[in-house]
This record gives structure tokens, C-alpha cells and sequence, in this order.
């Protein structure tokens, strides 16, 4: 899975697409927990110049981050969000869609137009 999404990543990049990682900050305790070994970006992505990265918190990536001022300051409509299915995956696409977002999902390596 990992490399799919590089290769996702890689070909974005090429193609001249932002890309935005969001660094979840996990609570006191969890697996994890802000500045935990658990809490790292997972090693094959790293944030290059040009990229944003944001820090957030659950339920979404938008909610108490600056996501939706960094994204709308580039002029972008238009989001294909990578990421584990899951709560956080689900209220990112809805958040986003609700504030006007164009959302579609990448699995394996492939977007996926409609619900994230």
C-alpha cells in the first residue's frame, strides 16, 4: 500500500499538484500522542518545498488547522485526499466538501471520484 501511494505522491508532484500532508496530533497517552514515536510521518513521506503541512486534529484535518486558509490562499478546488478508511478519512471528505471542496479518493494508487 505504501508504495502505491508514494507512487501516487511521486506522480502528483510531477504533474505540478499541492500536496498536503496533515500530521495528526494524537492525545496524551495514545499510540499516538503528539511528538511520539507513533505520532511521526510515516518514513516515505516527507514534506519537499512547495508542499503544505499541516498539524490537526480529529474529527477532520480542517477542524482547528489552517488546511482550508493554506489550500483556498493556492487557489485550489479541487482535493483527492490519500489516506487509511476510517473516521478521520470520512470527516476530512465530508468537512471538505462542505466547504466547497471537489473531493475524490486515491486507493491504491488510483483516484476514486464520489464519497472518500
Amino acid at each position: 500500500m505504501a508504495r502505491d501511494w508514494q507512487r501516487h505522491v511521486e506522480q502528483a508532484r510531477a504533474d505540478g499538484d499541492l500536496i498536503a500532508l496533515v500530521q495528526w496530533d494524537g492525545e496524551e497517552g495514545s499510540a499516538g500522542e503528539t511528538f511520539s514515536k507513533g505520532w511521526i510521518l510515516y518514513p516515505d513521506f516527507r514534506a519537499e518545498a512547495g508542499d503544505v503541512l499541516v498539524r490537526a486534529q480529529a474529527p477532520d484535518a480542517f477542524s482547528g488547522s489552517d488546511l482550508d486558509a493554506a489550500l483556498r490562499g493556492r487557489a485550489v478546488r479541487e482535493l483527492t485526499l490519500l489516506g487509511l478508511p476510517g473516521e478521520e478519512l470520512e470527516a476530512t471528505a465530508q468537512a471538505a466538501r462542505d466547504l466547497g471542496y471537489q473531493v475524490s479518493a486515491a486507493q491504491g494508487g488510483q483516484a476514486q471520484g464520489g464519497q472518500a
